[in-house]
């Protein structure tokens, strides 16, 4: 006897199917194409499915809800970013560390110091972070004007970003901190003339 009530289960798609599976990337861009025309994302995916379709990736790989990447993720000079917000509630609940990541602040005005540390949870380990105004100014971060009417709060963040860069590169799997890319200043390049050549033409 057979019970008719038993349950049929179906095996979920494999990760990164849409790179080699024609039918799921169509479907993933009709998905995207729908978020892009929703009004429902921010400015900078309306109307382009295209970056939706990217924002879309990252959530399956990172294991975020599509919301929540299109919220959390912008392009700063050419790279796809988050916030430090978002890192540092990803490195919490990412099960690499007992407990959330904390902080310890050291000296003020000038000399204030900010500490970031956390546990890692598979080996014990301590692992800490400091950052300090003095460096943020050595390295132009002041040029964001939150360092100067909330220097403790962006070197929490700073600090708690370089950690998760060290220690938790996995967390982000690529993405840059946007509080970070702000502050980077394009390189310059020397374009060196190239030695003039003489050019004999055969007869």
């Amino acid at each position: 006897m057979t019970n008719s009530s038993a349950i049929t289960t179906t095996q979920s798609p494999a990760p990164l199917a849409f790179l080699h599976d024609g039918e799921a990337l169509e479907h993933l861009y009709r998905v995207a194409k729908v978020f892009s025309m929703s009004g429902m994302v921010p400015q900078h995916f309306q109307g382009k499915p295209e970056a939706c379709l990217v924002a879309l990736m990252y959530a399956e790989q990172l294991g975020e809800h599509p919301m929540v990447m299109f919220q959390e993720v912008a392009i700063i000079k050419g790279k796809p970013s988050t916030s430090a917000k978002f890192s540092i509630s990803r490195a919490n609940k990412s099960g690499l560390i007992s407990g959330p990541i904390t902080w310890e602040t050291t000296g003020s005005g000038e000399s204030l110091v900010v500490t970031a540390g956390a546990t890692m949870k598979e080996t014990g380990e301590r692992i800490d972070v400091s950052v300090s105004l003095a460096e943020a100014k050595a390295d132009g971060w002041t040029s964001n004007s939150k360092y100067r009417t909330m220097p403790e709060q962006m070197l929490r963040w700073r600090s708690a970003t370089r950690l998760i860069n060290l220690f938790m590169p996995e967390v982000l799997l690529g993405l840059a901190v946007k509080e970070e890319m702000e502050t980077i200043k394009p390189a310059k390049v020397q374009v060196e003339d190239a030695p003039a050549t003489n050019v004999v033409a055969e007869l």
